[in-house]
């Protein structure tokens, strides 16, 4: 095969499935360019896909389905106009070349509905089979206990940050502590330090309780002061001018990473309990529990005087008409409590109607706001569900009906979706007890864009998509994009993988599984009924523009926070990178007595014990409720 030309070679490995193509890479330099194709391994992830295989399981299977049931089936693929090319003349000579041209000609459809790149997208296939089907791990970060000598105890992380390099890739994991503090970890693997403890800073930084406190009341004030609010967007990073913002209950902290050092604490009316993410010289969106407030980080901090605000004719009903939109002092005040997440869109995108801030919370309508006319409201748009995270990506949105209900459909009518410019806002939350994923087209083609100012637009469906059915049975935490696929956390502590339709399953990993722990003593006080409560991708997807390309293999992973304040890294086939190192020092560290161990033990049981009857209570409890109890 030496002498054979590259094409050739590529038709014969073809023939080879992915665990062989994999030890052909060692083989030679040549082989190990050939076996990385990106056109093969993009046919391998689609052979692979839970789509392809249903449909070549239907097709094998034909026999044993239901006859009512394959009835149903053809109806729908006459319904789609499936590929209307027989064969004319079965005995005529060209009949086996037009049968294999008929073949390749649904191949290609099928390939193409699949497809869930975009035009523009650059994509390592080779890197996207091994996150769809290699194993996965969970890696812990080394505990913080090691920061202080005289402090033996765990302190968990109240939120959690990632500081990018140049290239978009994960270099710093910032977290604040429940003792006051901030901790920095190294997140890229560099020297074999990542997971490692770089810098810490003194305790009670962050809720300004002194070194004029005693030990023992600095961390019980700092404990109750940073574990009070309870928010997952707590903690925004800004890359660039390496500085990062806290909210602790109605503070908002600017902190220098360099020295961590307190560059400013801004006061706000009520507490914090969502932060958009800082970007400079973009001003930051907090959000309160009944306000919004553009925070300009060039502004320098002035000194508050007292003042009181007052909800005139709050009311907890679902409706927005009364959202108070005057200038109290440059912010919006709220009827309804409760922002949990803020999106920043690009002001630069095409004109899709919209405005550039989006804010989603327990209430049941996404807020949008023009920033340069904040704060009067743009408009909003009705869900239904109340939403716990929100994010964007940096492409249309595809209408659902050219993946699913027409699976065949032409590959020149998704070629004219894809080419449209435009992003999709993707939100998750609750609907009725369950999980619900939310997808939104924001392009400037009006038949397939959201406005805002626009209710009747929402019922298009060539607009959005709630998946309310087949997300999770409990309540979606979290939501972030990874790769081409979308990935999401529940309250069960699992974590799901799905194609950017929102719906075909990819993958998932539950967190609590004694498979996925580590033998190192944090890994033992993992899990247990431990769920996501925000996802971090490593890489750095700026909606101006797809990720890095030149992201290194096995980079591309997801830092998760818990919980129980724990942190993470999500891998896919390869080795615990920074384990080993961590049980070195881990064991360095002092051992817990036999008895302390065990009772641990029984309260790790009991905590899962009452987590499982308060779960069954709350079954019932809905289950009353439908018939109005």
């Amino acid at each position: 095969m030496i002498h054979l030309p590259d094409e050739l070679v590529l038709q014969i490995i073809a023939f080879l499935e992915p665990p062989e193509l994999v030890n052909l890479q060692h083989v030679s330099r040549r082989f190990l360019h050939l076996s990385r194709d990106n056109n093969l391994w993009k046919r391998l992830c689609f052979e692979h896909s839970a789509a392809e295989r249903r449909r070549r399981r239907f097709q094998a299977d034909e026999a044993e389905i239901e006859p009512r049931l394959l009835e149903l089936i053809r109806a729908a693929d006459s319904i789609a106009e499936a590929f209307k090319t027989p064969v004319h003349d079965p005995t005529a000579p060209s009949a086996d070349v037009q049968a294999q041209h008929n073949a390749a000609k649904q191949r290609a459809a099928l390939l193409a509905n699949w497809d869930p790149t975009y035009p523009s997208e650059r994509v390592n296939f080779y890197q996207e089979f091994i996150q769809r089907h290699a194993p996965h791990s969970i890696r812990w970060f080394q505990t913080a206990r090691h920061g202080h000598e005289d402090d033996g105890l765990h302190r968990e992380a109240t939120g959690a940050g990632i500081l990018y390099n140049d290239n978009g890739m994960a270099d710093k994991l910032i977290a604040p502590l429940e003792d006051g503090s901030i901790s920095i970890w190294d997140a890229c693997a560099r020297g074999g330090r990542e997971g490692k403890i770089t810098a810490r800073s003194p305790i009670g930084l962050l809720p300004n309780k002194g070194s004029d406190l005693d030990y023992d009341t600095r961390v019980g004030q700092s404990q109750a002061m940073m574990t009070e609010t309870g928010a997952v967007e707590c903690v925004s990073v800004d890359s660039r001018h390496q500085k990062a913002f806290f909210a602790v209950q109605n503070v908002l902290n600017e902190v220098d990473l360099h020295t961590l050092q307190v560059l400013s604490r801004t006061p706000f009316p009520f507490p914090i309990t969502a932060l958009s993410e800082a970007r400079h010289p973009t001003p930051i969106t907090v959000g309160t529990n009944w306000t919004l407030h553009l925070h300009d980080t060039r502004k320098p901090p002035s000194i508050p005087t007292e003042a009181k605000c007052e909800l005139i004719g709050g009311s907890a009903a679902n409706s927005f008409s009364r959202l108070e939109t005057g200038d109290f002092g440059g912010h919006v005040s709220l009827t309804q409590p409760g922002p949990l997440s803020i999106l920043h869109l690009p002001t630069a995108r095409e004109w899709d109607g919209n405005g550039d801030i989006w804010v989603a919370g327990r209430f049941t309508s996404f807020l949008n706001f023009d920033r340069r006319y904040f704060p009067r409201l743009r408009g909003t748009v009705f869900s239904g569900a109340r939403l716990s995270c929100l994010t964007a990506i940096p492409h249309p949105f595809i209408p659902h009906d050219l993946r699913v209900h027409r699976p065949y459909a032409s590959p020149s009518q998704l070629r004219e979706a894809k080419e449209m410019p435009g992003h999709t806002l993707v939100a998750a939350g609750e609907y009725k007890g369950k999980g619900s994923i939310e997808l939104y087209g924001l392009s400037s083609e009006p038949g397939r864009s959201i406005n805002s100012s626009d209710t009747r637009t929402t019922r298009n469906n060539h607009a959005c998509y709630q998946n309310r059915q087949t997300a999770s049975s409990s309540k979606l935490l979290s939501v972030a994009s990874h790769g081409t696929r979308l990935v999401f956390s529940d309250g069960d502590g699992i974590l799901k993988w799905v194609e950017r339709d929102g719906s075909t399953p990819v993958r998932h990993l539950n967190i609590n599984d004694a498979a996925n722990e580590p033998t190192s003593t944090i890994g033992m006080e993992s899990g247990w009924g431990d769920i996501v409560q925000k996802i971090m991708p490593t890489v750095s997807l700026s909606l101006n523009s797809d990720a890095p390309s030149n992201v290194p293999l096995g980079q591309d992973d997801l830092i998760v926070w818990t919980g129980d304040g724990k942190l993470g890294r999500v891998g896919f086939g390869q080795e615990d990178v920074f384990q080993d190192a961590l049980e070195g020092l881990e064991g360095a560290a002092e051992v817990l007595e036999g008895e302390a161990l065990r009772r641990r033990e029984q309260e790790r049981e009991y905590g899962f014990e009452m987590r499982r009857a308060l779960e069954h209570q709350a079954r019932e409890l809905r289950w009353l409720r439908g018939y109005g109890l």
